[in-house]
């Protein structure tokens, strides 16, 4: 009986342990993209500045209402320019943190279906007063949780596959 409390013991820690480092795996990955969004902020910011001195020594020069037009034409046009860019680099780093996420979900979900299938095999060893409470709480904490994972993650694979054509379809409608 000893041995099998033992088994059960590791088995649970095991488990334990693979939830803890999923949550450090989440938290590192989360981190990282803030940080590459903190950076894209600091850079934009630089960007800003530098603009606006180039700006102010600009409308420092205009000398007729001809070239304060020319001027403010060619102002708007750097901003949303700057501004375009700054969205596609926000989209990147999205994208690349949905993926980096999805990643660690999938690698995490993995080794905790792995973890929790050990335990099982421990469990089925016990006697059944301690092998049922034990069958039900896995069930109710690991089993659905994979599950709505593996559908959710099914579901949203299907909707990826779906965007570009909804994409498309948008673009069309537009141009009707």
């Amino acid at each position: 009986m000893f041995a099998l409390s033992e088994q059960l013991t590791r088995a649970g820690k095991a488990v334990l342990d693979a939830q803890l480092a999923s949550a450090s795996a989440f938290a590192e990955a989360a981190f990282d993209s803030g940080v590459t969004v903190v950076d894209l902020n600091v850079d934009a910011v630089r960007t800003a500045l530098a603009a606006t001195t180039v700006a102010a020594g600009q409308w420092m020069a205009v000398r007729s209402p001809q070239q304060w037009f020319s001027a403010a034409s060619a102002q708007s046009r750097l901003a949303l320019d700057r501004a375009s860019a700054y969205g596609r680099q926000a989209g990147d780093i999205a994208q690349g943190a949905q993926a980096k996420l999805a990643a660690v979900a999938h690698n995490e979900i993995a080794v905790s279906k792995q973890k929790v299938g050990e335990l099982v095999d421990v469990v089925k060893q016990t006697p059944d007063a301690v092998a049922t409470p034990i069958n039900s709480f896995l069930k109710s904490a690991f089993v659905n949780v994979h599950e709505a994972y593996d559908k959710t993650t099914h579901a949203g694979h299907a909707r990826a596959e779906a965007a570009p054509a909804d994409t498309a379809d948008v673009r069309q409608r537009g141009a009707n």
